[in-house]
């Protein structure tokens, strides 16, 4: 039997909540305080950057998003389709119906129509339902948990993930996005980017509107490619020397 999407029904993907993205949190708070109003929710997977049932450190740092999803699931339907960044899920969310990798695309119906649901991740190859099954396995996370001292792994893997991120920037302040790059050619390299999104007027620039044409939201930045600047002299130390010497 098909589950059946509501009309009022709200979709919410890949918010990827973290120390700098909140708006999961916020979105979730408003739903509570019924400024949003909805009977169903589908979560459709990376909803947090990492977790997984048996990861204690990224359960513990993402308390108040778990818990705020298990308060609402005693009041609306909620169904969360696992992603690439979550997993093993069911463990946490006893009243939530948690739809894992392997058992997407959920097919759904709509009015008369049936609708497939996926994080969409698994239409990629072989290979990567290889590496999803192991990143999945049970007895692998308990381990890294048993060698995870003082949260030392899972501390890592938050940095990794935050520092590929700039979320919201507060008015004032700045962020830091780090690229780490390989010299491939003595040539001079030019890197350029742009801001490609805002949700505030910029007075000055356009977002995502094209490089070189004056405005300040674009940056670029030039490193030459590294230059031999050899020479040679020759030199003896007898100048008139005699035969045989």
């Amino acid at each position: 039997m098909f589950l059946s999407i509501k009309s009022e029904a709200i979709f919410v993907a890949d918010s990827h909540f973290n120390k700098k993205n909140k708006e999961l949190l916020t979105f979730l708070r408003k739903i509570e305080s019924n400024e949003i109003l909805t009977s169903q929710l589908f979560l459709m997977g990376d909803m947090i950057d990492f977790i997984s049932g048996e990861s204690r450190y990224f359960v513990q740092q993402n308390g108040e998003v778990l818990n705020l999803l298990n308060k609402l699931s005693n009041e609306i339907e909620i169904i969360y389709l696992e992603g690439n960044h979550d997993y093993n899920l069911k463990k946490l969310f006893p009243n939530i119906q948690v739809i894992k990798r392997e058992n997407q695309p959920l097919l759904t119906k709509f009015q008369e129509k049936t609708v497939a649901l996926s994080h969409g991740d698994n239409f990629i190859n072989w290979k990567y339902d290889l590496y999803c099954k192991f990143i999945r396995n049970t007895i692998f996370l308990r381990f890294m948990n048993f060698i995870d001292i003082n949260y030392f792994i899972s501390k890592k893997i938050e940095n990794v993930l935050l520092s590929k991120n700039i979320a919201k920037i507060e008015n004032g302040k700045a962020d830091t996005l780090k690229f780490t790059a390989k010299v491939n050619t003595s040539n001079p390299i030019t890197n350029r980017a742009e801001i490609s999104k805002s949700d505030q007027l910029d007075p000055d620039s356009e977002p995502n509107n094209g490089l070189q044409n004056g405005e300040d939201d674009e940056a670029a930045v030039t490193v030459g490619g590294q230059v031999a600047d050899l020479s040679l002299t020759k030199d003896v130390d007898n100048a008139t020397p005699n035969v045989g010497d």
